[in-house]
């Protein structure tokens, strides 16, 4: 790690409680360099202290309405910020690449609120388009991971509507936090998929979270959908020297079993 450089950081953390950012804070190598606010707080900071920003908070209405019928707080944030060298940094989502009709409100909005900021901050910016982040949260009511592991801890079965041949891109919050530091640390912009690069079974998966939790089962719906998708992170990989494997993917699900049994 390049210690010259992690001396010049500050980051401002927006949207504290946030499933991303309480474990981003958590991992991160530069938690002493981390100021977490919530988004009703954001009039009250001195945006010339930071180095970088990263807005963890969002509207939930952007599943579900147009853009200018929600709290536009990305466009409130740029407006405040009187510091031409900050990085903004957007976790924005792979919905983007992919605007279908159940999701059209969310990737459309997450698309506008990207191009907005590209605008305002004038290359300042780092967009990672994220990929299925596995963590343990109970919380999460709208989270893929949260659904399933709340399910296997109160009736003992996964519900899928998903084909079994379905893959998708999964990683591990570690090393989302792990890619998140190696960027801010080269003072990334530009735009980057945080993602495995890799196609993981959906099925597979389930069977490694089941396997650590010691019971269940899988069971379909009778509605089944065939979203598969995976993420090119080439550049990801280029510019951080990170990656992740099938094996150290499955073997993170088997441990989310293991932790939800003792929470069980």
């Amino acid at each position: 790690m390049n210690f010259s450089k992690k001396k010049n950081i500050k980051i401002l953390i927006i949207g504290k409680n946030s499933f991303l950012a309480k474990n981003y804070y958590k991992y991160s190598v530069l938690k002493k360099k981390i100021t977490l606010i919530r988004n009703t707080e954001i009039n009250e900071i001195d945006y010339k202290k930071y180095s970088h920003l990263i807005n963890f908070s969002y509207d939930k209405r952007i599943k579900y309405q147009n853009y200018n019928e929600t709290n536009l707080i990305d466009e409130k944030i740029c407006n405040l910020i009187n510091n031409k060298k900050l990085i903004y940094i957007y976790p924005s989502s792979r919905a983007v690449f992919k605007i279908n009709k159940e999701r059209k409100f969310y990737g459309k909005n997450k698309k506008i609120i990207e191009n907005k900021i590209k605008i305002s901050r004038n290359k300042k910016y780092l967009i990672l388009r994220i990929s299925n982040v596995l963590g343990f949260y109970l919380k999460g009511s709208n989270l893929f991971i949260s659904k399933l592991l709340n399910s296997l801890k109160k009736l003992n079965i996964i519900k899928l509507d998903l084909n079994k041949k379905v893959y998708k891109d999964f990683i591990t919050i570690y090393y989302f936090s792990k890619c998140l530091d190696a960027l801010i640390l080269k003072n990334a912009t530009g735009e980057y998929n945080l993602s495995s690069g890799i196609k993981i079974n959906v099925y597979e998966l389930c069977k490694s979270i089941i396997k650590g939790f010691g019971k269940g089962k899988i069971i379909y719906l009778s509605k089944l959908y065939t979203d598969s998708f995976v993420l090119n992170n080439s550049k990801l990989k280029k510019n951080t020297r990170l990656s992740l494997s099938k094996k150290e993917i499955l073997e993170y699900g088997y441990l989310l079993g293991k932790e939800l049994k003792k929470n069980a």
